[in-house]
């Protein structure tokens, strides 16, 4: 039985909190006694029926799978440890499991490389691994033969992001290079917009081309997207993230705070438009569509601490 809740409203709230759910969509599949028998997070149509054939295998509840491996480890259990793992950002115990899934596969067709270099990636963040451990995983998800074109998205996006937050984008070439190869020319819709964001990310950092950039990065915006308030205020903070188009930004940014519904939503909004107006030298703007922010949304700390940053800008010119 399939049970859905919304974990920021009603009795989703409190049993986010009793399974401390750390991002969306996360699955947990429990017994009829409330236990857990595993849990993942991320959705596909393909991802979602693949996983649930795992998760069928073994109906034992997760702390005896746990017991079981460190006497006697099999691949379904180091599988399901490893997205249980994952889903809790265990990073550390997730790849452990995860290697451990990967020297016992007997899938010649299979590999779990990629979940290695997932976990491995976003544990950097957390300092858990190291940005060359990190390069190494990826590495080794480039040379198997049985990585696909989502894998290799997968690797160049997170890469990138990586690389960005290191100051090391010189070493992103190869990464982007393989994504916009394993993407060009497919049918497959996703694929397209799959490529378009890998040439957005290549015109910025490699090919040193923010036209271009722009160029690709509108293709990847959904239809309709001009009338969006949310896709719009997604554009331009991608502008301001990397100080391109931002006269553009602005305008666009102007028509999302007046398309967005008020309270929270507005607030998140103004908040990119203050972040556009001090990026352009705006500082005095800037102030104002703070001071408006936190008026749409008082609980916020961080608008506050905003307000307060954009308020010393103008206090220092005068």
């Amino acid at each position: 039985m399939l049970y859905r809740l919304d974990s920021e409203k009603g009795e989703g709230i409190e049993l986010s909190k009793e399974f401390n759910i750390k991002g969306y969509p996360t699955f947990v599949m429990l017994n009829d006694k409330g236990q857990t028998i595993d849990r993942w997070i991320g959705y596909s149509k393909e991802y979602l029926l693949t996983t649930m054939e795992s998760a069928m295998i073994d109906l034992t509840p997760i702390p005896e799978k746990m017991s079981r491996f460190e006497t006697d480890p099999n691949f379904n259990d180091a599988l399901v440890l490893g997205r249980y793992s994952r889903s809790l950002t265990e990073y550390a115990d997730a790849v452990k499991y995860y290697r451990v899934a990967q020297k016992l596969n007997e899938d010649a067709n299979k590999s779990y490389l990629y979940e290695i270099f997932d976990s491995v990636a976003d544990g950097v963040s957390k300092e858990i691994f190291t940005f060359d451990e990190a390069q190494a995983a990826a590495d080794a998800v480039l040379a198997s033969a049985n990585s696909d074109a989502d894998d290799k998205y997968g690797v160049a996006r997170k890469m990138t992001a990586l690389a960005r937050k290191e100051e090391k984008l010189a070493l992103v070439a190869p990464y982007l290079e393989a994504g916009i190869k394993a993407t060009k020319g497919s049918e497959d819709p996703d694929d397209a917009k799959a490529y378009a964001t890998l040439m957005a990310d290549y015109s910025l950092y490699v090919s040193g081309d923010s036209d271009e950039a722009i160029k690709y990065k509108k293709e990847t915006m959904p239809e309709g997207w001009l009338e969006n308030p949310g896709n719009l205020n997604s554009f331009c903070w991608w502008c301001f993230e990397n100080k391109v188009n931002l006269e553009e930004a602005e305008e666009l940014s102007r028509k999302s705070v007046k398309l967005a519904e008020a309270g929270k939503q507005k607030a998140m909004y103004l908040d990119t438009l203050a972040e556009i107006c001090n990026a352009r030298g705006k500082h005095y703007e800037a102030v104002e569509f703070m001071k408006i922010a936190v008026s749409e949304d008082p609980d916020n700390d961080n608008y506050k601490k905003q307000l307060e940053r954009f308020e010393k800008l103008v206090a220092s010119e005068n």
